[in-house]
């Protein structure tokens, strides 16, 4: 009895754009894991190879060979070129422009407020504009959620748990 070999069938489009975008993810994680290896201190006589950074920079070059064979992989099929139709129908979709700008937001609170402001006023800054762009409410209710947030993320959660604010 012999057994016919099929020829694997072929991945949609996104299915060879989704794998390009998490090999650049990868890359750009492991890039970061590799950096900050290396600024972990150092010390003793053995150098770096004794410091806690070691397994992590092995662990980081390795997960980088890796992720640019993935994403090469993916370049190598003809389907890449399908990235800017993803691109432009990520864009389209309502829920998928929705997380865009609720991350767009987050890092605007992460980079731009930040240390830049009391963690208080960030915090209630950055949750008026969640709740505006979410619409929860009129702009009454909003201010109220929004106080309400900051003030048990700001005092009631560090007081309850005594940690630190950022």
């Amino acid at each position: 009895m012999k057994i016919e070999e099929r020829e694997p069938e072929p991945k949609p489009n996104s299915d060879i754009t989704g794998e390009f975008l998490l090999g650049l993810l990868l890359i750009s994680f492991s890039i970061f894991v590799i950096v900050e290896a290396v600024r972990m201190p150092q010390r003793g006589m053995e150098g770096f190879l004794m410091s806690p950074g070691f397994v992590p920079l092995l662990t980081g070059s390795v997960l980088l060979f890796l992720s640019i064979i993935f994403t090469l992989s993916t370049i190598q099929k003809d389907e890449f070129r399908q990235l800017k139709n993803w691109l432009r129908e990520s864009v389209v979709d309502y829920e998928s422009r929705k997380c865009l700008v609720i991350m767009a937001l987050m890092g605007f609170y992460v980079i731009g407020l930040l240390d830049r402001i009391p963690f208080v006023v960030a915090t209630l800054i950055f949750h008026i504009l969640i709740f505006s762009y979410l619409k929860v409410g009129d702009p009454k209710k909003i201010v109220f959620y929004a106080l309400f947030a900051a003030f048990f993320i700001g005092f009631f959660l560090p007081w309850l748990f005594e940690m630190p604010l950022p």
